[in-house]
């Protein structure tokens, strides 16, 4: 059985960052909103959340995310702030625009100090602007969550992503990876330094026409639901008692195949 890794003092949460809150995003915070109110209902504080996603609600995203008719045309991160801030009396407030090189992250409260960022975004130029932005601050939880980057392996032991990446994405497969910095230094290893290609840069949104913006591999309800359960595995844990179990999960929800790589055997040399 895995040994937790304590990653950070729950007491001194300031926010959790959602970025990204369409298909695996949405189901991420309706379970999280969940979990926060619980840990309040029990008397524990609990952090601000912070939902940013500059994507507008779609007749299309009706079908596999958290959006009914009267959302359409307005932004998704408004419209969920609003929803679940309302449900469970939480700090919910949104950042409805898509993060680029010139968002002024201090100002939007993006990286606060002591913050857990969890990404759920589907393009490398986004990917790299949170590797680079988060590896500047001292203290940071970034859990990064991906569809389609690994095949399902004829022999779960022998997973190594590379030597699968001619194999064709089915829309099934995920990863959700999280790496910590604790004084200023990195103790488990980033999303980005874990899988270079993650943070390969490609189309940001804001580059693609209105209407154009796409996914580059298919992306079904269950596997956005299995991506949004591995990520809350960790925020379960993260959010109770400020540790860890898992650096990274991969998984394939059509054969409902999991395997997670301990948090204690990723760790690097520093004390925390």
């Amino acid at each position: 059985m895995s040994k937790p890794v304590h990653v950070l003092d729950r007491r001194q949460l300031q926010n959790v960052v959602l970025i990204g809150v369409g298909g695996t995003g949405g189901y991420v915070l309706q379970q999280m909103a969940r979990l926060l109110y619980s840990l309040k209902e029990q008397g524990a504080s609990v952090p601000d959340v912070l939902l940013v996603d500059g994507d507008t609600v779609e007749e299309k995203n009706l079908l596999r995310q958290y959006f009914l008719p009267h959302d359409v045309g307005k932004k998704k991160a408004t419209v969920l702030a609003e929803r679940y801030a309302r449900a469970y009396g939480l700090s919910i407030a949104a950042y409805p625009h898509y993060v680029t090189n010139e968002t002024p992250v201090s100002e939007v409260g993006l990286f606060e100090p002591e913050s857990v960022v969890v990404a759920c975004v589907d393009n490398g130029s986004t990917r790299r602007i949170l590797h680079e932005q988060l590896n500047r601050q001292s203290d940071v939880v970034y859990i990064d969550s991906g569809n389609s980057a690994v095949a399902m392996p004829e022999h779960p032991e022998h997973l190594d992503r590379y030597q699968l990446a001619h194999l064709k994405n089915s829309g099934w497969e995920g990863q959700v990876v999280v790496g910590v910095r604790r004084h200023g230094q990195t103790v488990l290893p980033f999303p980005g330094e874990v899988f270079p290609d993650l943070i390969e840069e490609d189309q940001l949104p804001t580059d693609v026409r209105c209407g154009e913006v796409s996914v580059s591999n298919p992306q079904r309800l269950m596997t956005n639901l299995m991506a949004a359960t591995t990520v809350m595995m960790l925020l379960h844990t993260l959010l109770a008692d400020g540790t860890i179990l898992h650096h990274r999960t991969f998984f394939e929800a059509r054969r409902g195949w999991m395997r997670s790589d301990a948090a204690v055997d990723a760790l690097l040399e520093v004390s925390v």
